[in-house]
């Protein structure tokens, strides 16, 4: 077996024909009927951040990579697996329990293997799943600390992980191993990534009154980017909040 700490050695090749170690990985629906044996969908996989690829010589054709290079990032080997495994209805791919995922275009083809960076954190595409706890400690990029509720950080990972408009840079959010959440909203392609940073946090007693505006707590008015601006109420206060109620 190969190292998978960072891609320290070549993961070991799979000859042409023989089955890939691991759980079978799908993209498409579910039909109603059900799918033989057992799988994981990409809907529910851990994506990690970083991984090194590797395209093996042990097949009759050329392995299919995610892109040129040895290394790709997490969501650039999410779209590769959604789009091959819909569109390729011959390809396969599976994933190990050390996080190592394989892909092959045809049983007669080579197979790449994707090594996670484990150190890099996981996509988070399930918030519900992965944003457990009940407040957070988030610092903005001026630095400034607040405490959101579990809930206004699931927003804000929502709003994240919007389509952009196009040619705009994509906001993204990772769950990293020490259970802190990092995300960013990205936004004007001439701008830097305004990145937040979300640590498990003891609740606290009482959360105040919620805003009359915009009904958010007001510790949970982000102060470090202006997400979105709620109506004034007369009195020349502003409510920004993260809220992807706009």
């Amino acid at each position: 077996m190969s190292d998978t700490s960072a891609g320290t050695t070549e993961p070991a090749d799979i000859p042409a024909r023989q089955p890939l170690p691991g759980t079978r990985i799908i993209a498409h629906r579910i039909p109603v009927w059900g799918i033989e044996g057992p799988y994981l969908h990409m809907d529910a996989a851990d994506i990690h951040t970083t991984y090194a690829q590797a395209a093996g010589r042990a097949g009759d054709y050329p392995a299919r990579t995610a892109q040129f290079g040895r290394q790709t990032d997490g969501q650039g080997l999410d779209n590769f697996l959604r789009g091959n495994l819909n569109f390729w209805l011959s390809s396969e791919a599976t994933v190990t329990d050390d996080g190592v995922i394989r892909y092959r275009q045809t049983r007669n083809h080579s197979t790449t293997t994707f090594t996670p960076d484990r150190t890099s954190g996981i996509l988070l595409n399930r918030p519900d799943e992965q944003v457990t706890a009940a407040a957070y400690r988030v610092t903005g990029p001026s630095g400034v600390t607040q405490v959101w509720r579990g809930r206004a950080v699931r927003d804000a990972v929502a709003a994240c992980r919007r389509k952009p408009v196009v040619g705009w840079p994509a906001g993204w959010a990772h769950l990293m191993p020490d259970t802190a959440i990092r995300f960013a909203p990205g936004g004007f392609p001439w701008s830097a990534p305004d990145i937040y940073t979300a640590e498990p946090a003891d609740e606290p007693a009482d959360w105040g009154t919620p805003c009359a505006e915009c009904r958010y707590p007001e510790s949970e008015h982000d102060l470090s980017r202006l997400w979105t601006r709620s109506r004034t109420d007369g009195t020349g206060h502003t409510c920004w909040t993260y809220s992807a109620q706009a």
